[in-house]
């Protein structure tokens, strides 16, 4: 008898240990599932900063318009990455001393350091309003697949850039 005890009670620890093995520490959380579909975004919106201050150079019939979406985009990238931050601290990017996310670009020719593929380049300003059109109907559709802040904050980002697309570069 004593030893039948023995083996249920081992044979019950022994699932209990591999139930729990294949619960939460095998599966990714809901917080870090969500951190992962905003990365994307928040890279995206510092790589149309960058774009739209170089074009700035290049275009100063535009100037203004693009100054505008440069701090937009860069206060959406900040926006988005603090949401990661606080989902899952360890997917957030580095903040440069201005306090905006540092922008996914490479240098030219350097090899890219994270397993992200590099963002295309833009080089006009129709480009831009291609790419923050792109952003504006991903980001919206995200928004309505969340609830609460994240659906508010993703679906004034879509509209922010609705609005660049139509107005600031229309």
């Amino acid at each position: 008898m004593l030893v039948r005890t023995v083996a249920v009670t081992g044979g019950v620890a022994a699932t209990g240990t591999v139930l729990a093995a294949c619960g939460g520490d095998a599966g990714i959380s809901e917080s870090t599932r969500i951190a992962e579909q905003l990365a994307p975004l928040s890279l995206a919106a510092s790589d149309d900063a960058v774009a739209a201050r170089t074009l700035r150079a290049r275009n100063p019939d535009r100037a203004a318009a693009l100054a505008v979406i440069a701090t937009e985009r860069e206060t959406h990238a900040t926006t988005i990455n603090d949401e990661i931050a606080r989902l899952a601290p360890d997917l957030a990017r580095p903040s440069t001393s201005s306090g905006v996310a540092a922008p996914s670009a490479q240098p030219s020719g350097a090899p890219p350091t994270s397993g992200a593929p590099a963002a295309p380049t833009v080089t006009t300003v129709e480009q831009l309003r291609e790419r923050l059109a792109s952003t504006a109907s991903s980001t919206g559709d995200l928004a309505v697949s969340m609830s609460g802040y994240r659906a508010g904050m993703l679906g004034s980002i879509a509209a922010a850039c609705n609005a660049q697309v139509q107005v600031q570069l229309g």
